[in-house]
């Protein structure tokens, strides 16, 4: 049996970047200390290989073809999009895929119910290059990119997201016993793009999730935070999803570090770690 060594929960918040001179230097220097928390348990994790699972950004697939959940199984993972680097100045990442752990977790969750895609040739975006920039800047473990989708209708359920996690521990389990696997979910809280909720956030309810999250309460997390509910607190809280998948491999057990200090200037950028799975 192999061993989830490491998962983390990070934010891919791209004002952290696109927003950096207008961030307070302080919040900024506390985040960076966050980030700082992650890459030093990753590195003492020492993964062989990273699956990290991340909605995408209607840039590698738009609303005539969305799949729920897509495997990127080419050989290279690189990032991001050429207006994610040239207008949100957002830093470039390039890592091998582990194929045949890809096509492990494909096959697996065609045969247990995750309507899994596969796709070749695809850019990892931010909700990939900015969590993987931070934690692991080296480049060098290979990754498994799961792109979700959270924006276009319909987005699975809460549960169904879940589902994908425990599928991704599974297929851990059933791996070689020397094998040292982590796992990365990229996610947000309250976001709004665009919209008239843009810039004013419910911040009793980020706390309240916060708190969910410290406290390790999955039951509560999945009945109360279905998509709908969601959606209501901003048109992209639905990335929160991604956090619901970290879930179902770390189960109910508690965050080993977690943290949630707004960046003045930048907004949220929740961050949390778990040194390894139950």
């Amino acid at each position: 049996m192999a061993n989830t060594v490491c998962v983390i929960a990070s934010t891919h918040n791209p004002r952290i970047f696109w927003n950096r001179d207008n961030a307070d230097e302080q919040d900024l220097a506390e985040l960076e200390d966050a980030f700082g928390v992650l890459r030093a348990g990753l590195a003492e994790a020492a993964p062989d290989a990273i699956v990290v699972v991340a909605n995408d950004h209607l840039d590698n697939f738009f609303f005539d073809n969305l799949p729920s959940f897509a495997v990127g199984t080419g050989p290279v993972a690189e990032g991001p999009f050429w207006y994610e680097s040239e207008i949100m100045h957002l830093p470039s990442y390039r890592c091998a895929v582990h194929q045949e752990l890809a096509q492990d977790i494909l096959r697996r969750g065609a045969e247990n119910g995750i309507p899994f895609s596969q796709v070749h040739e695809f850019t990892i975006d931010h909700a990939f290059t900015l969590p993987l920039s931070y934690v692991r800047p080296e480049q060098d473990i290979p990754i498994v990119p799961i792109i979700s989708n959270a924006f276009g209708y319909p987005i699975p359920s809460t549960r169904r997201w879940f589902a994908l996690g425990e599928l991704i521990a599974e297929v851990i389990r059933a791996r070689p016993a020397d094998e040292r696997i982590a796992v990365i979910g990229s996610f947000n809280l309250t976001v709004e793009v665009g919209g008239p909720k843009m810039g004013n956030y419910n911040q009793d309810f980020n706390r309240w999730v916060i708190q969910q999250m410290s406290d390790g309460a999955k039951d509560t997390i999945l009945d109360s935070l279905s998509v709908p509910r969601l959606i209501r607190e901003g048109n992209s809280t639905a990335e929160f999803l991604n956090y619901v998948t970290v879930l179902g491999v770390v189960a109910d057990r508690k965050p080993d570090f977690i943290r949630h200090k707004p960046v003045r200037g930048v907004g949220t950028c929740p961050v949390a770690l778990w040194k390894a799975a139950a």
